[in-house]
């Protein structure tokens, strides 16, 4: 008997290895960040980001699949004017825009319904990433520039949710939610920059973590 449960558990992950899938992915999206300082005044707008990268997509029974993907991805923040609330009638207002790119690990979770030519489906993704790439944090000086950088956390990590669909067993296309978990800034360590450039640096360790929504396009061999 325990040799028949064998040979059935050893046939379904053939079948299922047969079925898995590599693919390419990409594609568009939208991230900022909050803040929770009352004398702090952001106005607060999204970057346009993108991601690129490998996917394996690998059929569960039930309807369930598990997609790792391995992606670089871009995330970035736009504070507008950033003014202290304290100084704000003296204090000269600063545009505060703010990039990063993330060597990303995800595990996607989906579920769905096979309907032969197509396939929607529901999924959740934990990821981590690290900071690879040091984006420009415009109108500031190199050495602020390179403060606020050596500030940031560089370890990320989060989850995500959202729906897709995939198509003709080839194609993909999703639409996710996602959000950092932690600070944007290491409160441990200290921003060392210019007064005249952030008129109070310290806040901005009270910056939470990236967030925002992305749209993806997979091809699977």
């Amino acid at each position: 008997m325990k040799k028949f449960f064998a040979i059935i558990a050893v046939a379904m992950a053939s079948v299922m290895v047969a079925n898995a899938q590599i693919g390419i992915v990409a594609g568009f999206g939208s991230s900022t960040t909050t803040i929770n300082e009352e004398d702090l005044l952001a106005n607060l707008n999204g970057v346009n980001d993108y991601h690129l990268g490998l996917a394996f997509k690998l059929p569960l029974p039930f309807g369930f699949a598990i997609q790792p993907e391995l992606l670089y991805q871009i995330k970035g923040a736009d504070l507008g004017q950033v003014v202290n609330g304290e100084k704000q009638a003296d204090a000269a207002a600063e545009e505060f825009k703010f990039n990063d790119g993330f060597a990303e690990l995800n595990l996607g979770v989906q579920w769905g319904l096979d309907l032969v030519a197509f396939r929607p489906f529901v999924f959740a993704k934990p990821f981590i990433g690290y900071r690879i790439n040091e984006g420009e944090v415009e109108q500031f000086s190199e050495d602020t520039e390179k403060a606020l950088n050596e500030a940031k956390n560089e370890l990320e990590y989060g989850f995500s949710i959202g729906a897709g669909l995939d198509l003709l067993e080839h194609f993909q296309l999703s639409v996710e939610v996602f959000k950092n978990l932690g600070a944007l800034y290491n409160a441990d360590g200290e921003i060392n920059a210019s007064k005249e450039d952030i008129p109070d640096t310290n806040k901005l360790t009270d910056l939470s973590n990236y967030g925002g929504i992305k749209v993806s396009l997979g091809f699977f061999f």
